[in-house]
């Protein structure tokens, strides 16, 4: 997974309830900052998570006749994955525990998913210390995380996370990645998968709104009776919606 272990730590936020904070309420009349727009600006990739990865980019290719190539090991988390491309320097990373690994936390979970789920979304980056620096800056806690792959060539593939915590809005919140090297997962993945839209619905739409303003990630966000994310592919086999936790 294009993330590392603190990654972990991210996820177990997914489901929680949006804490009250300073900058949680918007003024009231006030226009909600993030309506719907279409495609993520920051969207770096999503990860679909499965327990199988064979069965999963089996399941993908079924339903969008785009089959997701090897990416690599992730050996801190105990995971593997594969990747398709959505649109320039944008992916659909397909992750699940790799049986050959020790399986860490990440691993453990997916092991236990019975369909293959989206469970989270990075936003690219171009300044991970900026990214930490703006989220402690609001009150929140930011983890700055080393992460690397192996690619199936050897090739090591190197990037810097940044997980920040203290929100309460889970895994709609997405983690931050910044690339290191001049290449980008999606040069790698198959084309034919394009993500026209990502959204995050939630019961507490204004609080999470807010969340995203102070990080400076723009997501649609629509009110909803539970949380979770939703993703729109254009597809060879037409339109499609990916959506979880």
């Amino acid at each position: 997974m294009e993330a590392g272990e603190g990654h972990e730590r991210g996820s177990r936020l997914a489901g929680a309830t949006l804490q009250a904070r300073r900058h949680d309420t918007l003024p009231a009349g006030s226009v909600a900052p993030y309506r719907y727009r279409g495609l993520a600006a920051t969207c770096d990739h999503l990860l679909w998570g499965a327990a199988d990865l064979d069965a999963a980019i089996a399941a993908l290719a079924e339903r969008t006749e785009v089959r997701a190539t090897a990416g690599g090991q992730h050996p801190d988390l105990g995971t593997h994955n594969a990747i398709a491309a959505l649109g320039r320097k944008r992916f659909l990373e397909v992750i699940a525990p790799d049986p050959t690994l020790q399986p860490g936390a990440l691993a453990r979970r997916l092991a236990g998913l019975k369909t293959p789920t989206l469970i989270m979304w990075a936003a690219r980056t171009p300044s991970a210390a900026d990214t930490a620096a703006r989220a402690e800056a609001e009150g929140y806690q930011a983890a700055v995380v080393e992460g690397r792959r192996s690619r199936p060539d050897g090739q090591l593939v190197r990037w810097t996370n940044v997980f920040v915590t203290g929100h309460g809005g889970g895994t709609l919140v997405p983690f931050f990645i910044e690339w290191h090297g001049g290449s980008h997962p999606a040069d790698d993945g198959p084309r034919g998968l394009r993500l026209q839209a990502l959204r995050a619905e939630t019961p507490q739409a204004e609080a999470l709104r807010a969340v995203l303003k102070a990080l400076d990630v723009r997501l649609a966000v629509c009110k909803a009776p539970t949380a979770r994310l939703v993703a729109v592919l254009d597809t060879p086999r037409g339109r499609i919606e990916l959506a979880g936790p």
